[in-house]
């Protein structure tokens, strides 16, 4: 039996959209999501600048996760399942662009395709977990897994993938403000414990959940009774702020 996921060191994943960004992240972040226009909650990076977050990094312990939501994957725009939908193209884009992050240093990349009904693609999913790992890149799922209606099933999928860890607002859509905080963290509570009980049934290690949609400073001490790690943009005023992102890591170390 793997699972066990006692007492593990808290973790700071913020998703960035510029390499100056990766640099203020780079002393104090354990990761960073690159991603290209993170106001429209973000698509694949381009080569260029995922490789300038990588060499931003180095010397560092902070490790780079390429976002995997192509532009050019035929699908609408939209912040549900017909925008994360597993369609040939849509996987065929994936793949080259798995393969571009593993080109440009990444260390892992973020995946999130979905079926027609709004369930985990696990033959698509599973392909692109496959690639990845064939080129040495860890597998991490977006956000996108919000879009799933059965949390319990699309929990157990993800630990049937044997990914390393899910971001999740732990909210049904993508506006986590409709939600309470103490709300949201009862439903990631859930979904912990599915992942455990699937960790110990499988005999694998226990995928991360990542709390993710509001995160802050002010608020960490409440997201950490659930998990110790954490996804927050850290913006101010509608930009990065190395000083929210400050802030995150000195309350996580409270």
């Amino acid at each position: 039996m793997i699972e066990s996921n006692v007492c593990e060191r808290r973790t700071i994943e913020v998703p960035i959209d510029a390499v100056a960004s990766a640099k203020l992240c780079a002393p104090i972040a354990t990761r960073i999501e690159v991603c290209d226009d993170l106001s429209s909650e973000g698509w694949t990076p381009r080569e260029d600048v995922l490789r300038g977050c990588v060499e931003a990094v180095e010397g560092t312990s902070c490790t780079v996760v390429s976002m995997i939501r192509s532009r050019d994957n035929g699908l609408p725009s939209t912040l549900n399942i017909a925008g994360f939908q597993a369609t040939p193209r849509a996987v065929d884009c994936a793949m080259r662009e798995i393969e571009m992050s593993a080109r440009a240093g990444a260390h892992s990349v973020a995946i999130g395709l979905l079926t027609a009904r709004g369930a985990i693609d696990l033959v698509a999913c599973a392909r692109l977990r496959d690639h990845a790992e064939s080129m040495g890149l860890l597998v991490a799922f977006l956000r996108s897994f919000d879009l799933v209606e059965d949390r319990t099933r699309g929990m157990r999928d993800l630990a049937a993938l044997r990914i390393v860890r899910v971001v999740t607002a732990g909210v049904l859509g993508w506006d986590a403000a409709i939600v309470s905080i103490e709300a949201r963290i009862e439903v990631l509570r859930a979904d912990a414990e599915v992942l455990r009980a699937e960790a110990i049934r499988l005999g694998t290690r226990r995928i991360e959940v990542v709390p993710g949609g509001g995160v802050r400073a002010k608020n960490a001490n409440l997201w950490l009774g659930v998990s110790p790690h954490l996804h927050a943009s850290c913006r101010r005023a509608g930009a990065f702020s190395v000083e929210e992102l400050a802030a995150l890591a000195a309350a996580m170390r409270a």
